[in-house]
């Protein structure tokens, strides 16, 4: 390493290598975690730390911090050490506790759990995607606020895993198209992956590669040279480049100073006792275990703390000069996951009755955009089928910053990711496309749940009932899917009303959800309510006399099942008719409730043409379900349904034969 130059106050060397032997030693505690970022890339996280990041460390949760994105999630105690070292809450003892249970340092970053994180990291991609989104909202807010309010670099920590999924091409290619020149991402390129030498698996040229997509790309050969990585950041900010994102390959050994140095023995296994002496006797460290030098840590802190006062108080007095409009919009975005409080929602009912729950959302998106100036989204190409745009407004890029509908194009994965970003950045974005495409999403969506993020996702043409077009965009499992995922609503309303109480519900929980929605127009029923929606089940069609079965439907086969009860009603039959047009919401009902809408003694049947996989906690057996287990087909809407027994004619008698 060159000598540190001389108007730097510390010693950042001996600052790095402290946190190399912290991140081993959690480590070797845990006998769990990944050492090999640790000692390869502590030069690289502890110089942006040091000299870059713009943080308040007694206040994590600024709003005009700059972002760190640990897209390799796996070297989480690389972030750990020198969150704690730069002056975090973090205590020391929750170092020793790394990846145990209950502790505040997780094997894989968490947000909302260890001070400093600003996302949750573990899939390779999601948080290089994710940073996408960080950075969109940072050139949306720094539009709508000012600069003096809004003005941050979102930074990522990437290994060559992270540039091999498909997810970061598709999020790249985006942030390069909209010129997202505030972004900058640090590419821990060390040659290896866990199965071994990288080129046995990727050999691609990553500066063509970037370039190609219209990002700056800059080269640092030796990782251990905190100058020139620091020289290259510098060049990345202040204006040397054209105004793109950035990214800075930098040429590291995995396990530095390791016996196993620059193999893949090094990557996810646990040192040795003795080679951690040996590295921590090359380091010039003590080799008693979590024996940090307290000198190098208040330097740290107070390096970063000197560095950032000015700015802290420089916002503050910024904030106080905000007319009372602005000021009203940044409480409403520093709290944005109390609920949300839309006066009106107006939607204009069709004189024919009927309307698709697809238009419906696209209205109703626009009616509450109108008050709500931080509703921002967009759709993997297919707006014009989804309907899922904010009209009267801008394109989003970063010359049009202020534009609300963002041109995702044909990278889902990549849209549900950026939109963690967004929401992460307190915005609340919506995203779209056909619901048979929600496997695209998947990865993205989980991450939504697992952060508990305000993200709407909006899927339409939702069954089988698409026709045409065919199974491959006819939706089956789909719905199983997403019921099945913890701490996510999925919606599907049956009309115009159930799609207000649905957008309601959303606004109210502030909980990621989806609203899967019809192509098809639909009657708009007399008893469907929108305030019931958000209890996820209630009656619309009461039994006439004492109660015999139950029939539950939710999305456009509310309809049918009206006309089944219609049916056996004139036979006399005491039928009750429930819409379930969110289960999870359901479920989170009391007891008592649940079983005053479903008594657990009364025959229970389901109308859905969807799979049956989520329905059986309510019903006898197969012979009760009316839904779809396998794949649908091309053809005329009624057709399909005829052939998939979607009928009055098909559904009353089988019903009869089991009430007898």
């Amino acid at each position: 390493m060159k000598a540190l130059r001389k108007e730097e106050p510390n010693d950042l060397k001996k600052i790095v290598d402290n946190v190399r032997a912290l991140g081993i030693d959690m480590i070797d505690e845990a006998q769990s975690g990944h050492p090999g970022i640790v000692l390869g890339a502590a030069p690289i996280l502890t110089t942006l730390y040091y000299n870059h990041m713009t943080v308040d460390t007694n206040n994590d949760k600024w709003l005009n911090r700059d972002r760190f994105v640990m897209s390799a999630g796996h070297g989480s105690a690389l972030l750990y050490a020198n969150l704690f070292m730069a002056g975090f809450d973090i205590p020391f003892d929750e170092l020793k506790r790394f990846r145990q249970f209950s502790s505040v340092t997780p094997g894989h970053p968490e947000v909302g759990i260890t001070s400093g994180v600003d996302v949750s990291t573990g899939p390779l991609g999601q948080g290089i995607a994710t940073s996408v989104g960080l950075a969109i909202s940072e050139c949306f807010l720094r539009q709508h606020f000012g600069k003096n309010i809004f003005d941050y670099y979102t930074y990522v920590l990437c290994g060559d895993g992270d540039l091999m999924e498909g997810l970061s091409y598709e999020a790249c290619s985006l942030a390069g198209l909209l010129g997202l020149h505030k972004l900058i991402v640090l590419y821990d390129s060390n040659d290896v992956t866990l199965d071994g030498a990288l080129k046995t698996s990727f050999n691609e040229n990553i500066k063509e590669r970037f370039e190609a997509m219209n990002w700056n790309y800059l080269l640092v050969n030796d990782g251990e040279n905190t100058f020139d990585i620091d020289d290259a950041i510098t060049k990345a900010k202040n204006g040397a480049l054209p105004k793109k994102p950035t990214i800075i390959e930098i040429k590291t050994t995995i396990g530095k100073y390791s016996k196993n140095e620059g193999t893949s023995l090094v990557h996810g296994s646990p040192l040795d006792k003795n080679d951690i002496l040996d590295i921590k006797n090359k380091l010039g460290v003590r080799e008693i275990p979590f024996t940090i030098s307290l000198e190098a840590k208040d330097n740290f802190h107070n390096h970063i703390e000197k560095r950032n006062k000015d700015k802290i108080r420089v916002w503050n007095e910024a904030i106080g000069c905000l007319d009372n409009e602005l000021l009203s919009d940044l409480e409403l975005l520093k709290n944005n996951k109390l609920p949300i409080k839309i006066k009106d929602i107006y939607y204009d009912y069709p004189e024919d009755g009927k309307d698709a729950t697809r238009n419906v959302s696209g209205k109703i998106i626009n009616s509450i955009s109108k008050s709500y100036p931080f509703l921002i989204g967009g759709c993997a190409d297919v707006s014009k089928s989804t309907t899922a745009r904010i009209n009267d407004t801008l394109d989003f890029s970063s010359d049009t910053a202020g534009g609300r509908n963002i041109n995702f194009g044909i990278r889902e994965n990549a849209m549900a990711s950026i939109a963690n970003g967004m929401a992460l950045s307190n915005l609340t974005p919506f995203v779209s496309t056909f619901f048979s495409f929600s496997d695209y999403l998947k990865p993205g969506l989980r991450m939504s749940a697992l952060m508990d993020l305000p993200v709407i996702y909006v899927f339409t043409h939702d069954s089988i009932s698409v026709g045409e077009d065919g199974p491959t965009h006819e939706p089956v499992e789909q719905l199983a899917m997403l019921r099945a995922l913890p701490n996510f609503d999925t919606y599907r309303p049956a009309d115009a009303n159930e799609v207000i109480g649905a957008y309601k519900a959303v606004l109210q929980l502030r909980k990621p959800a989806a609203l899967v929605l019809g192509r098809n127009k639909v009657l708009i029923q007399d008893s469907t309510n929108s305030g019931e929606v958000i209890k996820g089940a209630y009656i619309i069609k009461k039994e006439a006399k004492k109660l015999k079965a139950i029939i539950i439907a939710t999305g456009e086969e509310l309809e049918l099942a009206v006309n089944v009860y219609n049916a056996l009603l004139e036979k006399g039959y005491g039928i009750r008719l429930v819409s379930m047009p969110s289960m999870s919401r359901f479920e989170a009902n009391p007891k008592e409730y649940k079983e005053e809408i479903l008594p657990s003694n009364v025959k229970t049947f389901v109308i859905e043409a969807s799979s049956s996989l989520s329905w059986y906690k309510y019903v006898k057996d197969d012979d009760y379900l009316f839904t779809v287990n396998r794949f649908g087909a091309s053809g005329k809407r009624g057709d399909i349904l005829k052939e998939f027994g979607f009928t009055v004619e098909n559904i009353v008698p089988k019903i009869e034969e089991l009430l007898k």
